[in-house]
This record gives C-alpha cells, structure tokens and sequence, in this order.
C-alpha cells in the first residue's frame, strides 16, 4: 500500500513536470514573460530560486504545478493596491526602480521607503507615493521594464509589462502555448 502511494506520487511528479516543462517552453519561444514555475502547487514553498526572469518554487504539497505566463488568468497580478499599499524600492545606476518590495519578510539594503498612492507597471512602467512617511509632497518614480516585485510572501517575480503579456502574442502562438503542455 506504502509503495503503491509512493510510486503514484513519483508518476504523476515526472507527469507534471514534463507538462508543466511544455508550457513553459512555448510561452518562452513565444515572447511570453513566465513568471513563475510552481511545482507541487499547493501548501507553504519549500523553497525557490530565480533565473533570468522566471522563479522556479516548490511547495510541499503534492497536487500538481502551473506556469505563471504574464497576462494569463493564472496571473495573479498587482499585489500593489493604490491608496497606500507600503513598500520598499530599490533604485538602479540610472535612478530607475529596479526591485519593488512589498513583503514584511525581506528586506532591500538601503531601499527607500515609499507609501504607494498609485503605479502604472504595464504600459508607462511608473510608480509615486509619499517617501519616508512625508505626505506632503507625491514623488514619481519610474520603473525599469525588468523590475521585480517581491510579493508579500517573499518570493520575487519580475513585473509584466504589455509587451511581454500572453494576451501581447499572436492568437497562433498562445494555442501553441495553451496545448504545449499535452504534447
């Protein structure tokens, strides 16, 4: 009974994977940003690493995976709340924003502390809020077309500019993407 559970798991692990490894290889020749690859889907991430744009986690419970391609409804996109969202912004060679922290466990070196009142991350790539608590004055800043944002529970995600959306690739190309999975 053990082992029959155990190999079911191993299966259907090897199953999603190459499922999961479909998608994710259509979306990137496609143009299509993915955020994210999230194996075991479910349950608190073990743990998660990033390369070039994308975030690879695993969770610990064994219910399956998915790709999170920027602009798909699996996107759940905008963690950023106008009107006072807190955050933390890290700023590049060029005083761009390079890395938009809105998590309370991580933290950016030497980040500036920023109030959020309102943001535009897909088409202008700008954000303005009230710096160190001073809500006299609303600052501007704009954002780099590769920023992260890391998200409340602390795993860090490129933004999804429109360019680099599902809904930005042709029809052709996101049902390839769509069945890639399958094949």
């Amino acid at each position: 009974m053990i082992t029959t559970i155990i190999v079911f798991i191993i299966v259907f692990g090897i199953l999603v994977v190459f499922h999961e490894f479909g998608h994710y290889i259509m979306a990137k020749r496609s143009g299509i940003l993915v955020r994210g690859i999230f194996y075991r889907y479910g349950g608190p991430k073990v743990f998660y690493y990033r390369k070039n744009e994308t975030t690879f986690t695993l969770r610990l419970l064994p219910v399956g995976g998915y790709v999170r391609m920027a602009g798909s409804s699996d996107d759940e996109d905008e963690e950023i709340k106008p009107g006072g969202t807190p955050a933390t912004l890290q700023l590049d060679a060029n005083n761009r924003v390079s890395s938009i922290n809105i998590s309370n466990k991580t933290s950016l070196f030497q980040g500036i502390p920023l109030t959020i009142t309102n943001s535009d991350l897909e088409e202008d790539l700008w954000i303005e809020g009230y710096e160190n608590g001073d809500e006299t004055e609303v600052k501007r800043f704009n954002v780099d077309h590769d920023a992260t944002i890391i998200e409340s529970d602390g795993v860090e995600v490129q933004i999804a500019p429109k360019d680099v959306q599902f809904q930005s690739a042709s029809l052709k190309n996101r049902m390839l993407t769509n069945f890639a999975g399958v094949f």
